[in-house]
């Protein structure tokens, strides 16, 4: 593996970069970022690969001082190695995509595709739910790289020939990685199920806010009415806008324990709001009527304040089992386990815990039913969905045999 012992940081580096990529049918990426003061991850390294020559790109040379963001600028010279990771006939090997792809899209409005997350190749081989590139790669190739770089300042410059190297090192054998998994899924049957599911984060809405989401989750089982739901959402919305805006973390607006606070109460002026711990006191100066407006500016017979707590309501009530349903849920988790240990898959691949209360709840006659009432997949389906309705049906039951739990056919 041929490896260049420099920062590629010029329009024309870049260009020869990406004619050497082009043509190429498999290549992998890696990303080196720094986020523990900001909201948007500040990319340093960009990590470029094929099977026998690999590249560190100086992200930083190619970011403007515009604002932060995918709304933010970059300098065009980068261009052409966007253009290569975008490439619909170039599949792109990552692990763990999601931060890489925030960061292509927060820093240069870009994400790859097609790709495949090794990580998500190796939950559905049986490599566990979500295993260390360095684990990975030593049960698959035999390889071992060194770690222990996780709070590294990448912006340091010149870097280091020991950050050099392992820079490199986190991408060298990701392509032969790659190729290995797909070996393995072509085998199970899986490679289609693992590239879509690793298209999840080549979404670009996978990194916009999604607010209802939040509240739902922040809301949950914390006595708000209709009202000061609603009043959660605005106060939700107005930090997320301004923490996009500062680039900073949310907790340095204010606190998620605050806003809850806020949304209860509710309160009438300044003073009062001042009285809040927990709120930014710069932020309270510069927002604090926008956070009154926020919360006080509710009618109760809003049509939109309406929808949104039937939605929560809804939302809150399907995720809260019966006692009976408490039981009949450990009893499935448990086979599903053993599903999942049988068929070489993390769990996660075949069914989502919150959907089991819906199985419970929702009567199925045959595997399509678990997929048109969202219970499982299509591909989960024809992996256990047959197995999954004989068990609700009765036709196995689970036996304790010594320290092991297994599935026995009732007579």
């Amino acid at each position: 593996m041929k490896t260049y012992p420099k920062l590629l940081s010029t329009a024309q580096e870049i260009e020869d970069l990406a004619a050497a990529l082009r043509g190429k049918e498999i290549i992998a990426f890696d990303t080196e970022f720094i986020r523990e003061n900001t909201f948007f991850p500040i990319v340093e390294i960009i990590q470029v690969a094929t099977e026998d020559e690999s590249w560190l790109v100086d992200a930083q040379a190619f970011k403007t001082a515009h604002r932060p963001g995918p709304a933010g600028g970059f300098d065009p010279g980068i261009k052409p190695l966007l253009e290569i990771f975008e490439d619909p006939k170039i599949l792109k090997i990552l692990h763990a995509a999601q931060g890489d792809q925030e960061c292509l899209y927060t820093s240069f409005a870009a994400v790859a595709s097609p790709t495949l997350d090794t990580s998500v190749a190796a939950s559905l081989c049986g490599y566990g739910e979500s295993i260390g590139l360095g684990k990975l790669l030593h049960a698959c190739l035999g390889v071992t790289i060194k770690k222990g770089h996780a709070r590294t300042n990448w912006s340091v410059r010149p870097l280091p020939d020991q950050l050099m190297e392992y820079a490199h090192a986190d991408v060298i054998h990701l392509v032969a990685l790659g190729k290995r998994l797909m070996e393995e899924l072509e085998t199970l049957g899986r490679k289609p199920w693992a590239l879509h599911a690793s298209s999840r984060w080549a979404e670009r809405s996978a990194f916009e806010p999604e607010i209802s989401a939040m509240a739902q989750k922040y809301a949950r089982g914390k006595r708000l009415d209709a009202r000061g739901y609603s009043a959660l959402i605005k106060l939700l919305r107005w930090r997320e806008d301004r923490v996009r805006h500062l680039n900073v973390p949310r907790r340095w607006i204010a606190d998620d324990a605050v806003l809850l606070d806020l949304a209860h109460v509710r309160p009438k002026d300044i003073d009062h709001l001042s009285s809040f711990r927990g709120i930014n006191r710069g932020e309270l100066r510069n927002s604090g009527e926008a956070i009154l407006a926020a919360i006080q500016n509710l009618n109760t017979n809003d049509t939109q304040i309406d929808a949104d707590w039937k939605a929560f309501v809804l939302a809150s009530q399907s995720e809260i089992p019966s006692p009976d349903e408490s039981q009949a849920l450990d009893l499935l988790k448990c086979y599903v386990g053993i599903l999942a240990d049988e068929h070489r898959i993390a769990l996660k691949h075949l069914v989502a815990s919150e959907y089991l209360l819906r199985l419970i709840r929702t009567p199925v006659l045959k595997p399509e039913d678990l997929v048109t009432t969202g219970v499982l997949t299509e591909d989960s389906a024809l992996l256990i969905g047959a197995e999954l309705l004989a068990f609700l049906q009765g036709e196995y039951a689970l036996k304790v045999d010594g320290a092991r739990i297994r599935v026995v056919r009732v007579k």
